[in-house]
């Protein structure tokens, strides 16, 4: 009866007030469960009257939120930051983050650019393109620089990175060949090779013909320096073409250039060394030095000497100054001297003191003339030092020689106290004079 009108009450009340929530909910139910209780105990308070659910009386109950503002690590440790300090999920992160996010995909995001969905458009410096004038300022030193160390493949990279346009690649040319003219055939067969390497990665070959056609237009300004300067051009042009840089035709479609007598000079120079017979085998060699990156130690060697020989007959200072700027190996002038000494040693002993003041004057002039450094002297003379053991199964009296040979530099202030000192052979080594001559050297051998 009590379970019936506890039903009627609560739809009552739903009617009224429309469903409980949950704390009335579980009141109602522990209402009933102690009502129930009650009916079926045999004492006399079971027939009290029934508690209204509305009343004072009635236990509220109250549910612990706490739970829901509890932010504490459940695991008992703390841990390290999220993304380094920049916050976890749905937080904004580090100062600086927004530069290395990642591209939105989705085209329906605000954040959404189609420049990042690779569009192909990239970003770089821009490299204006050199004019005539930085042409030469920039490719000057390159330039110098390689025909100093001969490194090819080093020039040509430097040479890339500049932004060369192709109205100004015939400068790049000029300019190369002009300093060559200057130089001896050794430059200019390095200057050939440049050539050859800078077609088709410096110089694209439909820009090849027009490089060398500004260059012969040049000719007329070069021999002005240059006296030979058209042939030299012409030897030039006859090396490219052999070396497959222009076309043969080339020479044929220059007629429709209007270009000055001296140019045409040069073209015609061309032309008769391409129809010389074997012309590719000795055009390949027109500079004289082919194959000079594989010439030994021992081929300078003979070239000095026979220099040097030369001088001797003839006494010609100028001549081995020229001779030996046209060998071009200024880091082995040491070899120079050392052959001098030598070779005045190797006179006769009553004709000595001639070559070797011959000698003497020689290297006087080229110290003045700064074809040999002081540096190379000093290695000539030590090589001498330290062969003198050597040098005494030719030259008996070697050591007397040379000590006579830098008393007389010294006496012509050609050579400082110090360093003959320094140069000086030791005392220790054996006499070739015998103690009873005086000192005096031997006339004859």
């Amino acid at each position: 009866m009590i379970a019936v009108e506890d039903e009627v009450f609560a739809q009552a009340n739903e009617a009224q007030f429309g469903t409980f929530d949950t704390a009335k909910s579980a009141a109602l139910k522990i209402k009933r469960q102690r009502k129930r209780t009650n009916s079926r105990s045999h004492s006399s308070e079971g027939d009290n009257d029934p508690v209204s659910p509305m009343s004072d009386d009635f236990p509220k109950l109250k549910l612990d939120r706490s739970f829901t503002r509890d932010r504490r690590s459940r695991t008992g440790s703390r841990g390290l930051p999220k993304k380094g300090g920049g916050g976890g999920k749905g937080t904004w992160g580090k100062v600086g983050d927004e530069l290395n996010s990642s591209a939105v995909k989705d085209d329906q995001d605000p954040n959404f650019d189609a420049t990042d969905m690779g569009s192909g458009i990239k970003l770089g410096a821009y490299i204006p393109a050199l004019d005539g004038v930085e042409i030469e300022k920039n490719l000057k030193p390159l330039f110098t620089e390689y025909f100093e160390n001969s490194e090819l493949d080093e020039c040509i990279t430097a040479i890339i990175k500049f932004n060369i346009g192709p109205e100004n690649i015939g400068d790049v040319l000029t300019l190369c060949v002009s300093m060559a003219l200057e130089m001896n055939p050794s430059k200019r067969e390095l200057c050939s090779r440049l050539i050859a390497d800078m077609y088709g990665r410096v110089i694209e070959p439909q820009y090849m013909e027009d490089a060398f056609v500004a260059l012969l237009k040049q000719i007329p300004d070069l021999e002005l320096d240059n006296p030979s300067a058209a042939d030299d051009i012409g030897r030039f042009l006859a090396r490219a073409i052999a070396d497959d840089c222009l076309p043969p035709a080339f020479l044929k479609r220059l007629a429709s250039h209007d270009l000055h007598k001296k140019s045409q000079a040069a073209v015609l120079h061309a032309s008769a060394l391409l129809t010389l017979k074997f012309a590719m085998s000795k055009i390949s060699n027109i500079w004289g030095v082919e194959g000079m990156e594989k010439q030994t130690t021992k081929f300078y060697t003979n070239k000095v000497w026979f220099i040097l020989k030369e001088y001797l007959k003839s006494s010609e200072l100028e001549e081995v100054k020229t001779s030996l700027r046209e060998l071009d190996i200024p880091h082995f002038h040491h070899e120079v001297v050392y052959e001098t000494i030598v070779l005045a040693m190797e006179q006769r002993v009553s004709e000595f003191e001639k070559y070797a003041q011959r000698m003497i004057d020689l290297l006087q002039f080229l110290g003045k003339t700064f074809i040999i450094s002081k540096s190379q002297f000093e290695t000539g003379f030590k090589r001498v030092v330290e062969d003198l053991d050597d040098l005494t199964f030719d030259i008996p009296n070697a050591v007397s020689l040379f000590s006579q040979f830098c008393d007389m530099c010294v006496a012509q202030s050609f050579m400082s106290d110090e360093t003959y000192e320094m140069l000086h052979p030791n005392r220790g080594r054996k006499r070739f004079v015998s103690e009873g001559d005086g000192g005096k050297i031997k006339t004859t051998i």
